[in-house]
């Protein structure tokens, strides 16, 4: 028989040990009861399957040819049925959890947003929650497009949204706007000017008059490159393009206190047990007035999980560990490796390029502090554009002189 139909009628499995247990299956067939899986175990002891209707029957058959029928056990739908039905609090949870599932289906319990870059997330769900889309509102009477022109209202920086429903899960689709790309507005005419005095050691110039040479001294302020090309009989307004490197020389000092505050731990620790129902927070266990000024402070948070599904209901455990500051002496090799490091990092972050050839170093300390003073030897780029304003001044129609003066 097929196995899903012996599932569905239920199924008994006898034992029978006779004298002769074939007479027995032939009464089986004489009487019109079906019978399967038949299993010789013993030469005198057969294992043979019947639906549970004809169980009885089976068994009385079993005498009539000298044999005796046990039935070793009892499965299927009937007898999953019938125990079910003796174990009423099983029913009622079965019940309850299918109860929960329709209803919890209802309800917004997760919601997740998708695109969005610049405009921050809380920024959203804080838009949302006015539109009366947050954790356990029904979510059956969601407008899609009337929440995304109230949104695009809401919060200008968005172009587009959706709100997709499934379940208990919300998932909003948002794509921002794109800002308008300032463009750079170079000056009709410019010119190349130092930054720093310096020694030019290389240039490469792109547009515009060169007055310089390798090798020769400049000063801050100075035009390297102008943006009036003199060809002569007339002058061409340019805006001077190119790099120029010269070697110049950065100095200055720097300071640290010789005593750092160091943390020194007591040993004293708290904990502090909540639960994060959305943005509520319920205190379980620990003092909530704890004071955090002078202790370090550990977060574990368990968020409720399911596949697919973030709740928001998460359980957070903090840990507080008490401190005290006390003064360390500075150890003085260690104080200038870290000024060097920063002078370092200070004259790069000056440069837009080049690289510091030579440092030198003096060190010294004070009652309070640690000073470092430096010198770097640098090869930079120091060209700076310049605009140039062009006034205007004698003849105009009427005849009268003009001249133009270039600053």
């Amino acid at each position: 028989m097929n196995r899903l139909v012996a599932y569905l009628i239920g199924e008994a499995r006898l034992s029978i040990t006779g004298a002769s247990p074939q007479n027995y299956l032939n009464q089986l067939t004489q009487n019109g009861i079906s019978f399967w899986a038949v299993e010789r175990v013993e030469e005198l002891c057969y294992h043979v399957s019947v639906s549970k209707r004809n169980a009885r029957r089976a068994i009385e058959l079993a005498a009539r040819c000298f044999c005796t029928a046990e039935v070793m056990y009892d499965s299927g739908l009937p007898i999953l049925i019938k125990k079910v039905l003796h174990r009423p609090v099983l029913l009622i949870g079965a019940a309850t959890a299918i109860t929960l599932c329709f209803l919890l289906q209802s309800r917004i319990w997760v919601i997740e947003v998708h695109g969005n870059k610049r405009v921050p997330q809380d920024v959203i769900l804080r838009s949302l929650a006015e539109f009366g889309i947050k954790p356990g509102e029904r979510s059956a009477g969601i407008d899609q497009q009337q929440i995304k022109m109230k949104m695009l209202n809401a919060v200008p920086e968005l172009s587009w949204l959706a709100a997709n429903r499934t379940g208990g899960k919300i998932t909003v689709l948002v794509t921002e706007r794109e800002l308008p790309q300032e463009a750079e507005v170079k000056p009709q005419a410019g010119n190349l000017v130092a930054s720093a005095r310096g020694i030019i050691t290389d240039y490469n110039i792109a547009e515009g008059m060169r007055l310089i040479e390798r090798g020769d001294t400049v000063t801050e302020g100075q035009i390297l490159v102008s943006g009036l090309e003199d060809y002569g009989l007339c002058m061409r307004a340019v805006c001077a393009d190119g790099e120029i490197y010269a070697n110049t020389w950065r100095q200055g000092s720097i300071v640290t206190p010789v005593f750092a505050m160091e943390k020194v731990y007591t040993g004293r620790e708290w904990k502090q047990v909540s639960l994060l129902v959305g943005r509520k927070r319920i205190n379980l266990c620990g003092n909530s007035g704890i004071s955090v000024g002078s202790c370090d402070k550990m977060v574990d948070v368990k968020r409720l999980r399911l596949p697919g599904y973030v709740f928001p209901v998460a359980l957070e455990t903090a840990v507080y560990r008490e401190y005290s500051l006390s003064e360390r002496l500075k150890d003085p090799a260690a104080a200038q490796s870290e000024l060097e490091s920063a002078w370092r990092a200070q004259t790069r972050a000056a440069m837009i390029a080049g690289v510091i050839e030579q440092t030198d170093y003096r060190f010294s300390r004070s009652d309070t502090v640690y000073v470092l003073r430096a010198e770097s030897t640098c090869n930079e780029m120091i060209a700076r554009l310049v605009p140039i304003i062009g006034q205007y001044e004698g003849e105009n129609d009427d005849g009268t002189h003009y001249q133009r003066r270039t600053d």
